[in-house]
């Protein structure tokens, strides 16, 4: 499984991410991320949950609004996309997408 040559960078205040695609791995996942990207889905919002030495998590809608902090990590696009398993490991580095416990 190899990259492809496109990429997204997220930009923070921390500086930038540079994120490569497995589109072989997961084609589903990554046509969806691209979608929500160019339409400015997650523009705006923040890393809602931060656990040092483990990992970090954005991306949620609910997190451009600080009324709707009891809801971080529940928002969405209002539909599911289906798992696409495969054997990328979730290892420093890595971005995966966050899944309910139902694939």
């Amino acid at each position: 499984m190899n990259p492809s040559s496109e990429v997204a960078v997220i930009k923070t205040n921390e500086g930038e991410m540079v994120i490569e695609f497995w589109s072989d791995a997961a084609p589903k996942t990554v046509e969806n991320f691209k979608k929500l990207a160019r339409s400015g889905f997650y523009d705006g919002t923040t890393f809602h949950r931060i656990v040092k030495g483990f990992m970090i998590q954005g991306g949620d809608p609910n997190s451009k609004d600080p009324a709707k902090e009891n809801s971080y990590g529940q928002g969405g696009p209002g539909y599911k996309v289906k798992a696409e398993f495969n054997n990328h490991s979730h290892e420093r580095g890595v971005i995966s997408m966050a899944r309910g416990p139902a694939p």
